[in-house]
């Protein structure tokens, strides 16, 4: 054997001898797993960094639906950031090239109803709840509802893109169930009325403020089982741009046939 080949063999010994030492020392340093732990278990950590252990498919499901979670809201968070910086860096631009035109496209929005919305742990207590749940972007397509010009939807809430007065309008169905022997609506305090509101937002002055809204009071049912109230608001608001408009009601329970609900605003 020449000392090449010699060299050679030498070196590659070596190396095996390095690979194995590092190995051998990941080996060591891996942090020592539960005794308990069986074919069927699997750990890993939780929201606090603390290695968690238990049943493989409930914690592989909590674990993903975790990190899926997380990695959707920022998703989101970034492309909502993403549009507001294109119409901020494009609404001079679009100013000069169009001039009076681009004042004829108006910003205008109407969202209809959906499903019947959650009551969430957060609005337990609360005067007013917001409808957080509206037809929007395709699901518009077979209703009366439209987004145009700049108008985005964002958590139930229609968010002003320019500054001006808007005309700010919604319709809500409630339905009250009530006693059949006497009629009278079931409920805890009947002093309290019904109320149906619309409310802006600015995420930069952090307040949020009514706008216009309707109370109706509770009633004796003609036919003893339910009563069935309609109520509409309307007026006009300046608005400046990023004002987020919502829709709140007393009670999320008396919305039972949300699809003929709507709300809207349009630039006058």
């Amino acid at each position: 054997m020449g000392p090449v080949m010699k060299w050679l063999v030498i070196s590659v010994l070596g190396l095996v001898v390095v690979v194995l030492s590092i190995v051998l020392a990941l080996v060591w340093s891996m942090p020592d797993l539960p005794t308990t732990i069986k074919h069927d278990t699997v750990c890993l950590p939780n929201e606090q960094g603390k290695l968690i252990c238990g049943k493989t498919p409930r914690i592989l499901h909590d674990y993903l639906m975790r990190v899926i979670s997380n990695e959707y809201e920022r998703i989101k968070q970034e492309d909502e950031e993403r549009q507001q910086k294109y119409l901020d860096e494009n609404r001079v631009r679009l100013m000069a090239i169009y001039d009076k035109y681009y004042w004829e496209m108006k910003p205008a929005a109407k969202v209809t109803g959906k499903e019947l919305p959650d009551l969430r742990e957060a609005d337990v207590g609360q005067e007013m709840t917001p409808i957080r749940v509206w037809r929007h972007g395709r699901e518009l397509y077979d209703t009366s509802g439209f987004l145009r010009y700049g108008i985005r939807y964002r958590n139930g809430r229609l968010v002003v893109p320019v500054s001006g007065t808007y005309f700010i309008y919604s319709f809500v169905d409630f339905f009250e169930p009530c006693s059949p022997t006497t009629g009278k609506p079931n409920i805890s305090d009947a002093n309290k009325p019904i109320k149906h509101g619309v409310y802006k937002f600015n995420i930069l002055s952090e307040l949020e403020t009514e706008i216009v809204s309707n109370l109706q009071p509770h009633t004796v049912s003609g036919n003893r089982y339910f009563n069935s109230y309609s109520s509409y608001v309307s007026s006009l608001a300046d608005l400046k741009a990023g004002d987020e408009i919502s829709v709140k009601v007393s009670n999320l329970t008396y919305l039972k046939y949300t699809r003929d609900n709507y709300f809207g605003l349009n630039l006058i």
